[in-house]
């Protein structure tokens, strides 16, 4: 990904909590057709210090099946985006542009075969997603139903080996002009301008305090 340094993220705590908020994913990787893309839900965790990121595919999902021989891949997790207009600048004599957030995480794959590890993976995954959507499914399944639905899927452990992390809000212009897209986005009540402005908010230069 081509990051200039101005938008550049090195906090891996911030681009660990990216991640978990915005974890529905573009897994890419390569096969003997091209290259392939899928969307998945993910979970994140923390192993020593690695990211470690898990998913799931169906079974007639012809991805999983090339993951497991090449064992490389890439996930990209995309945030808050905004069309930028000239006119939020001190002089409009400018040309429009795109904030934007994401994160690229180059893997290397394994395909889980521990039956009870899948099992734990599945019940977590459903609990947090239940709970982020606000509601209290209780995941509990008659145990053959339960074994059916697991044999028709394929669970994925993706080892974080390098992540490129992009936030480009604005942090090349002067103050004057950085303030004034804070100011735009302080009155737009949708909840992608409303995540945008935190970012740019988490991630401001000392330059424009």
């Amino acid at each position: 990904m081509y990051i200039p340094k101005y938008s550049e993220v090195h906090d891996l705590k911030l681009i660990k909590s990216f991640v978990e908020e915005y974890s529905f994913a573009t897994l890419l990787s390569q096969t003997s057709e091209g290259i392939s893309a899928n969307h998945y839900p993910f979970l994140i965790d923390q192993e020593g210090e690695d990211l470690v990121l898990w998913t799931h595919l169906a079974l007639g999902n012809p991805q999983w099946k090339s993951l497991s021989q090449t064992m490389k891949a890439l996930v990209i997790f995309t945030g808050p985006h905004s069309y930028i207009s000239p006119v939020y600048y001190k002089d409009p004599l400018n040309v429009p542009t795109w904030s934007y957030t994401a994160v690229h995480a180059t893997c290397a794959c394994e395909v889980v075969k521990d039956s009870q590890v899948t099992k734990d993976l599945m019940k977590r995954l459903v609990n947090h997603y239940e709970r982020k959507n606000g509601t209290n499914w209780n995941y509990e399944l008659p145990e053959d139903f339960h074994e059916q639905l697991l044999k028709a899927i394929v669970w994925l452990k993706l080892r974080v080996t390098s992540v490129e992390a992009k936030f480009k809000l604005s942090q090349n212009r002067d103050k004057e002009d950085y303030l004034g897209v804070i100011e735009e986005f302080s009155k737009r009540t949708s909840e992608n301008d409303k995540d945008l402005l935190r970012y740019m908010k988490l991630t401001m230069p000392e330059k424009m305090k």
